[in-house]
């Protein structure tokens, strides 16, 4: 055990030194792959037998708080831990395959939040996150893929509207990937009744004027969104699209009133991470608002706006990024 227990660290610092966000065990037949996922892509780092890899899951489950006896059925936690880098939350996942568990790791580190300034790869583009702030109402989504940095940018923008010392700010998160000061931050806990769905219904009872949803996955949270957006409540949520246009399609597959999202949808953030000349990650922004999001609301066709692939070309003008990575962003968008 005490070896497992060396060998899972190395895992984890290796991982961290190359700057991977997520860890995946994915079986095989004959052996377990380990990927990380580094600047937004898969990367093979080994190949583990059955014996090791299974130990090693086992030994991240009991860390966790899993329990390690089951491996029909899926199973998430979450963990603290103190790397050489600093202090680390770790988002673990199991799934049942056909020869063994399977496990991914989100790796988020628990420094110093980022401003909404340092975000942006293109620094003209930290106007419009700076703007979402000011908002006193509305609806704001923040979209993109796995990985994509959602979450750092909502908590970049709470963390500008905390610094105002003048808004109650509540949010509702799985689970919650750093802890704020002076605000109120909410779990889902599934075994006791949390979801998004009621806990978002509490946090209205709660007199917030900013709210922050770490996730929309389901009808019900995407109206009781707009619902608290109609009531003159500022709402920043997430939601997992390919780009904001994609996103006005997920909440009309929910048959949500297309006039009350049109009415409090003030702006559609998509981003995605891309790796600069200088081998660090930096996001780049699409902004969705104004006449064009009300038309692309009311009438469900895509319109000319300012798009992902035309921030990545800009990036590859300015020198920041190599034309591979405009090229792939195509590929992406």
């Amino acid at each position: 055990m005490y070896e497992i227990d060396k060998e899972s660290s190395r895992l984890i610092e290796d991982a961290i030194n190359k700057q991977g966000t997520d860890i995946h065990f994915i079986p095989q037949k004959d052996y377990c792959f380990v990927y990380y996922r580094i600047h937004g892509e898969m990367e093979e780092q080994r190949r583990m037998t059955h014996h090791l890899a299974e130990r090693m899951i086992s030994h991240f489950k009991y860390m966790s708080g899993m329990d390690i006896g089951e491996r029909r059925k899926p199973q998430s936690m979450a963990m603290t831990i103190q790397s050489q880098e600093g202090l680390y939350s770790l988002r673990l996942s199991t799934l049942p395959t056909l020869n063994m568990e399977s496990l991914a790791i989100r790796l988020l580190p628990q420094k110093k939040l980022q401003t909404l300034q340092d975000l942006p790869l293109i620094q003209t583009q930290s106007t419009k996150l700076q703007e979402v702030t000011q908002l006193r109402n509305g609806l704001i989504l923040v979209c993109g893929p796995t990985s994509s940095g959602k979450t750092t940018t909502l908590y970049a923008m709470a963390e500008e509207i905390i610094q105002e010392q003048t808004r109650s700010l509540i949010t509702i998160e799985d689970p919650v990937e750093r802890s704020l000061e002076s605000i109120v931050q909410l779990e889902v806990n599934h075994r006791a009744g949390l979801t998004f769905e009621t806990g978002l219904r509490a946090i209205l009872r709660h007199d917030p004027d900013v709210i922050l949803v770490g996730e929309i996955r389901d009808k019900q949270t995407a109206a009781l969104a707009i619902r608290a957006a109609l009531t003159g409540h500022l709402v920043l949520a997430s939601i997992h699209t390919t780009d904001a246009f994609q996103a006005i399609l997920r909440f009309q597959e929910y048959g949500l009133s297309k006039v009350e999202f049109a009415e409090v949808c003030k702006m559609i953030v998509a981003q995605r991470l891309v790796k600069t000349y200088l081998d660090q990650q930096s996001a780049i922004y699409e902004y969705l608002e104004g006449p064009l999001l009300t038309s692309a609301i009311l009438t469900s066709t895509r319109p000319v706006y300012y798009q992902l692939t035309r921030s990545a070309k800009k990036a590859w003008a300015l020198g920041f990024i190599s034309e591979t990575m405009v090229k792939r962003m195509e590929e992406w968008t």
